[in-house]
């Protein structure tokens, strides 16, 4: 089975979003990061245990590149350890096909989820 191409792959992922909203409950961690030039803004909600993320959850203001990129990267998290959630920026852009002037709002998607482990961090050390 070959890889999805990187414009279908950005395309689906906006089209379904599967990750996106807000959570309900208790016991989600936040952190969020905003690029006022674009006006990109980014919020992650993750939830621990056992020091391993359990849930992935994201709130996007940006354009579809961004969108799609917090999709993947969401997808991906649950059952990482929480200092183990890292995004590789360059592999990230290069799966969405998007072009090199968008990496700066896939910084927003990491500032924003490096915001939110520290809280992991900090509640569970």
């Amino acid at each position: 089975m070959s890889e999805e191409a990187p414009e279908a792959l950005r395309a689906r992922l906006f089209r379904e979003a599967p990750g996106a909203g807000r959570p309900a409950g208790e016991g989600w961690a936040r952190g969020e990061a905003r690029e006022p030039l674009t006006a990109t803004h980014v919020r992650w909600h993750l939830k621990a245990a056992g020091g391993r993320i359990t849930e992935a959850r994201y709130e996007v203001r940006g354009c579809p590149y961004t969108i799609a990129a917090a999709a993947f990267v969401a997808g991906r998290l649950p059952g990482l350890a929480v200092g183990e959630a890292t995004i590789d920026l360059e592999d990230l852009r290069a799966r969405l096909g998007a072009p090199p002037a968008r990496l700066g709002r896939l910084f927003v998607i990491q500032d924003a989820l490096r915001e939110a482990q520290l809280q992991l961090t900090a509640r569970c050390p």
